[in-house]
């Protein structure tokens, strides 16, 4: 083989790929990316504790005058409400509304069918084998 193999290179553009697929989904409801995985981020946290808007400016790495003008739009295309909690009146915590678990659900159908479609394509030892392969990476990397 000639051409010099550029490990992370590969993996970053597989990654993208992945997630322009998603985010493409994402979009025939009108979310962007950050949408989308706000949305997933409330939809899987919410039931074990309220959210609030730090939550998602630290869980997702975004500055808090970004997250504002996000979830106003949100909350503006009906995706999301906020709520007043008994203890502090200036705090509001996040919930999604019906139609905002509606488009978690449609998205998130099409994650598990577009990861069942990637799985079909290895057979069982191949799977096995990337999976020890990027867990050994990982591993590295975090060193």
């Amino acid at each position: 083989m000639d051409k010099e193999i550029h490990i992370g290179k590969e993996i970053s553009i597989c990654a993208k790929r992945i997630h322009r697929k998603i985010d493409k989904e994402a979009a025939k409801y009108g979310l962007t990316d950050v949408q989308s995985r706000i949305i997933g981020f409330i939809y899987n946290n919410s039931k074990n504790r309220d959210i609030f808007q730090r939550d998602i400016e630290t869980e997702l790495d975004i500055r808090r005058s970004s997250v504002t003008s996000v979830l106003k739009l949100m909350e503006k295309k009906e995706y999301i409400k906020r709520i007043s909690v008994c203890e502090d009146a200036r705090l509001k915590k996040i919930v999604l509304t019906e139609k905002g678990e509606e488009v978690q659900k449609n998205v998130f159908d099409f994650i598990l069918d577009f990861e069942k479609s990637l799985r079909e394509e290895l057979t069982g030892e191949e799977m096995d084998t990337l999976l020890k392969l990027i867990n050994k990476l990982s591993e590295k990397i975090a060193e």
